[in-house]
């Protein structure tokens, strides 16, 4: 009889920031952990999110019993509309966690079958596995960490977590249980990598509240509120410091109105009856008893603060005297949209208050001191760094070997890159398809690499539309080529270039063989490939070309 082989699958999440998902197998039965989303990046047109490709769970051969969630950031469970219709699935999760899922899926028409992750040192069973959820603290409510007991030994995957010695609601890391999965073996800890390059640990959630309590308490003015949509633990502490203050509290966007109703219904989130105000009647309230908790942190232009900072936001005008706090921190690759917003605010005379200047946000995320504080507790076999960049990674690792994990026993391991490991090590297993579906979130179409590419030659060299008539019989044009441009012509270049460009196109067609010009798809292609080619001489670019040709 073979030993058996634990096999892991990064679809997402693993050199990269965001759309994590994680496949777990011994031999042919798994589970899956998290199923998330990302954001588009520059180029990719008209994308509102990405979710991982998981084609290549049909060619793994796999026998799936279950996704198992870890908290309820988008980056975990965004995916899970788009994907779990066709994974059809259990979904394991703690109760926040669950509550988020299950008001996303009220926008399909699938409701899924979600059931309770323990995290109170029980296991349920899930296939041959048992597993259970291990609190941890985080930014959101209900974060845990999944601890896969198999024949091999435990498989820890701490997902997002920090240590906390104050949290807001109490619950903090159990350190105390982790020690204990650590005495009974773990096999293999994959470890949350997002703040490995930045050392010491991290400060508690608790300080927030004080610095925002101040900085409300010295303006004279209406404030502005933006943090992350499901902060509640932030959330909580904004209302707190604008009760103290003696503020009414409006929520403005559509993301914070029901992330904080699905808090407020499972009695996690305590606001005082009188303190809402209805955005839509928030005008009528004095500037200096109002305090806003708005969307749109990373300079979204559609969330309510890039309304608000264009003064597009009916009913809220910023003006001298008033202030935003940006509670939140920078999305990698957003600094300078955000720091474009910050101009905006700064235009219509409002004061910005923000991380770098007060204690007003800490990171969710385990620094350095704390990753050591995991591997310390849990004392792996195995260590493999998740969730992260390339160089995030690797500092992980670094961090591991200093810890006393042998270096042969760590593993580096991105997206469609596998890992095994059985009795005889750890080792990089076969390559495997994880890429990208790229998705319209409005409509929830996907969108394949064909319209990207479109959009992309719309966005960078623009579009030229060509009308061709031809006389059928006698193969003969006519009326010159009409020719529409859009995004191809700069200010300083004449529009005689488009009656240039249709003279030379007639010239052409009247040089093609009889035969071929009617033959009306292959016209199509002459004409689309002579325009490219006469732009590119001409103008240093190549539109997208849409010809239509008409034989009369």
């Amino acid at each position: 009889m073979t030993d058996p082989v634990l096999r892991c699958f990064p679809f997402g999440g693993v050199g990269e920031f965001g759309k994590n998902m994680m496949v777990y197998a011994v031999d042919d039965d798994a589970v899956i952990v998290d199923c998330g989303m990302g954001f588009p990046e520059p180029g990719q047109h008209g994308v509102d999110i990405v979710v991982p490709d998981i084609a290549a769970l049909d060619e793994l051969g796999l026998k799936i019993h279950a996704l198992i969630l870890t908290h309820g950031h988008e980056d975990h469970i965004g995916g899970v509309p788009i994907l779990l219709p066709r994974l059809k699935l259990p979904v394991y999760g703690t109760e926040v966690t669950l509550a988020l899922v299950r008001s996303k899926l009220s926008e399909t028409n699938y409701k899924g079958d979600l059931r309770a992750l323990p995290e109170d040192g029980t296991t349920i069973p899930i296939g041959p596995f048992q597993v259970e959820g291990v609190p941890v603290t985080h930014s959101i409510m209900d974060a845990v960490s999944v601890a896969i007991h198999t024949v091999l030994g435990v498989v820890i995957h701490t997902g997002d977590f920090k240590f906390d010695p104050a949290p807001i609601d109490g619950r903090a890391t159990a350190l105390h249980r982790f020690a204990q999965l650590g005495d009974q073996g773990v096999v293999l800890l994959a470890s949350d990598s997002t703040n490995a390059t930045r050392a010491g640990s991290g400060p508690s959630e608790r300080i927030v509240g004080p610095a925002i309590r101040q900085a409300v308490s010295q303006c004279k003015g209406k404030v502005v509120v933006t943090t992350f949509a499901s902060n509640m633990f932030r959330i909580q502490q904004i209302v707190d410091a604008a009760i103290a203050c003696g503020r009414r509290v409006s929520v403005a966007g559509r993301s914070l109105e029901r992330n904080m109703s699905i808090a407020q219904d499972l009695k996690r989130l305590n606001i005082p009856a009188g303190t809402f105000v209805d955005i839509k009647q928030s005008q009528h309230v004095p500037d200096h008893e109002l305090l806003i908790i708005a969307t749109g942190s990373q300079g979204e232009s559609r969330a309510a603060v890039g309304r608000i900072a264009h003064g597009r936001f009916t009913g809220v005008q910023l003006g001298q005297g008033d202030l935003v706090i940006f509670s939140s921190s920078n999305i990698p690759g957003n600094e300078r949209v955000i720091a474009g917003l910050y101009n905006h605010i700064y235009r219509r005379g409002a004061r910005i208050l923000h991380a770098g200047q007060a204690s007003v946000h800490v990171s969710g995320h385990a620094q350095a001191h704390e990753l050591k504080m995991m591997i310390q507790l849990t004392r792996p076999k195995y260590f493999y760094p998740v969730h992260g960049e390339f160089r995030n990674l690797m500092e992980h690792r670094d961090l591991a070997v200093a810890t006393g994990v042998a270096f042969e026993r760590t593993i580096i391991a991105e997206n469609g890159h596998s890992v095994e490991l059985d009795s005889a090590g750890i080792r990089p297993g076969p390559g495997f398809h994880a890429g990208a579906i790229f998705v319209d979130g409005d409509s929830r179409d996907e969108i394949d690499g064909f319209v990207l590419r479109d959009r992309r030659f719309l966005a960078e060299d623009g579009m030229i539309s060509a009308t061709v008539i031809f006389s059928q019989h006698e193969g003969t044009l006519l009326s010159p080529p009409e020719l529409e441009a859009r995004g191809v012509l700069h200010e300083d270049v004449s529009e005689d270039v488009l009656t240039d460009a249709s003279h030379d196109l007639a010239g052409f067609l009247g040089g093609l063989d009889h035969e071929l010009l009617a033959d009306l798809d292959a016209t199509k292609e002459e004409v689309r490939l002579f325009l490219r080619r006469w732009c590119k001489r001409r103008l240093g670019r190549r539109p997208m070309v849409l010809p239509m040709v008409v034989a009369i």
